[in-house]
């Protein structure tokens, strides 16, 4: 009787014990070996963004001060021509990230959303390269939510997406500000 209970219950579970150990050794070397790699893209990737929100700039440094809340990334341009923000803010999908690019002047040369999880079609049209470009060339955004601010208009239909744009150039002007623009 005791043998027959090993065959039929402890055996079937030391057998996927074995199974779930050599699939998570395999996921722990696959996540290893291509680690480098995906990192490498991703940082190509913000490189290139970079490079599109701020095309006067050469290369790039990270800024080693106090980022505020939302803000994930403050990067310099080596020639002093502005610098790249990286900021999150809420919106209709979720957390939606921005690159912003500043001038040294402290005015907006371009904005990117990078990554957001809003419905495409819809929340989608607050990122399109001619509803971003009217970030252009702005030094303030002093209202807190879009619907009260002058200089940029909100998208009906895609209110919230525009505001999560808006509140992300908002952080990233304010954070040019606190950290003594360009550095």
């Amino acid at each position: 009787m005791k043998s027959n209970s090993f065959k039929e219950y402890i055996m079937p579970s030391l057998v996927l014990v074995v199974i779930c150990l050599c699939i998570s050794s395999a996921l722990v070397f696959t996540n290893k070996a291509t680690k480098p790699t995906i990192d490498k893209i991703a940082k190509e990737k913000a490189d290139s963004v970079r490079a599109k929100v701020l095309s006067e700039a050469d290369s790039f440094k990270q800024f080693e001060g106090k980022l505020n809340d939302g803000i994930t990334e403050y990067y310099s341009a080596t020639n002093g021509s502005g610098v790249v923000i990286t900021s999150q803010s809420k919106s209709f999908g979720g957390t939606m990230t921005v690159m912003v690019g500043i001038n040294n002047s402290g005015a907006i040369t371009g904005v990117e959303v990078t990554n957001h999880a809003d419905t495409p079609g819809l929340g989608t049209k607050a990122m399109t390269p001619e509803y971003l470009s009217k970030y252009k060339n702005i030094g303030e955004l002093a209202a807190e939510n879009i619907k009260d601010e002058k200089s940029v208009d909100h998208i009906v239909g895609a209110s919230i997406s525009s505001n999560g744009v808006y509140s992300a150039v908002r952080n990233a002007l304010i954070q040019y500000k606190d950290a003594g623009g360009v550095q």
